[in-house]
């Protein structure tokens, strides 16, 4: 008898850093069914891209649904930067989103003193239950 672990990812770009900083959608998975009530989700990501003129810092957070309202299940911490430079970051995080169906989960960037926009290069966000 086999077990199968749903899972979920995309790679396509949805967005790039706005040139006020604000928060941006970068992608959005697909829905993923969830095995079990409450389950647990592993979620991984990936971008690289260019943060845009007087970029000082990166923030990346990861939201539930497939909006900027959707709940933020990660603190977004800064990663420092240089302005117009090609940056690569990545991460992972774990989350119990409850008894849904079709959860989806969102990568954002918001940039710090940033005065032009960035770029989106490459950019992956996988969920995996287990």
């Amino acid at each position: 008898m086999g077990v199968r672990f749903p899972s979920v990812f995309t790679t396509t770009s949805l967005g790039v850093l706005a040139a006020n900083g604000a928060e941006t959608i970068i992608a959005t998975t697909p829905p993923l069914t969830l095995p079990l009530d409450f389950a647990s989700v592993f979620l991984h990501w990936w971008f690289a891209g260019s943060s845009g003129n007087g970029t000082t810092g990166l923030s990346v957070a990861i939201r539930r649904g497939v909006t900027l309202a959707g709940t933020l299940i990660t603190a977004a911490a800064a990663v420092l930067v240089t302005a117009n430079n090609i940056v690569n970051v990545a991460g992972c995080f774990v989350d119990t989103p409850g008894a849904v169906a079709g959860q989806q989960y969102t990568l954002t960037l918001t940039g710090t003193a940033t005065t032009g926009v960035g770029t989106t290069l490459d950019v992956c966000l996988f969920a995996y239950c287990f």
